[in-house]
């Protein structure tokens, strides 16, 4: 009796709840007839698990087509390696990690890359690429994500470091592309 006492008594004290309705922030999303502005934007490229993973994601390669009047900034001119500064690792990866792709100009085809030492990223942001929007051209995030409904996943690779090898994961990883 003295202890459900004190329980009670304990959660007198946390107040009804309604508190922390009035402090918290609301989760904003971007909705998905955001319209990219011209000049530089910055796509996201977040991961998430359509079943449960053996390992975790240590490398993973997908394939998009961009808009008209929507580009890549490559190193060399229209087509070829994506510059370094515009392709970076995304905010759900720790460790080190390397984010690396192509374009072809002529076809508007992405190809990215992304590969970490974090023995725990299964799921989030891996990928930022900043791209060039033209002027005058209206493209929304909708746009770009009928074109590539869904992003094809080439290749999703584990690590298991207890039986010392690789795992497939391609099958269990879907990709979906945000605004930041």
């Amino acid at each position: 009796m003295v202890v459900a006492i004190s329980f009670f008594s304990l959660l007198y004290g946390c107040g009804s709840g309604d508190e922390w309705q009035a402090t918290s922030q609301p989760v904003t999303e971007i909705p998905g007839s955001y319209r990219f502005p011209a000049g530089k934007s910055i796509i996201a490229f977040s991961a998430i698990s359509t079943a449960r993973l053996a390992a975790s994601v240590s490398a993973l390669d997908i394939t998009l087509t961009l808009p008209q009047g929507m580009s890549a900034v490559t190193a060399g001119g229209l087509s070829g390696h994506v510059d370094d500064a515009s392709i970076t690792a995304g905010s759900a990866l720790t460790g080190t990690n390397l984010a690396f792709g192509s374009y072809s100009a002529s076809s508007r085809k992405l190809r990215l890359s992304m590969t970490t030492t974090s023995t725990n990223y299964r799921g989030g942001e891996f990928l930022r690429l900043t791209c060039d929007v033209a002027p005058a051209v209206a493209i929304t995030l909708d746009d770009l994500r009928a074109l590539n409904n869904p992003v094809k996943v080439v290749k999703a690779i584990g690590y298991d470091p207890h039986t010392i090898s690789t795992l497939q994961l391609t099958s269990s990883v879907k990709v979906t592309i945000g605004v930041k």
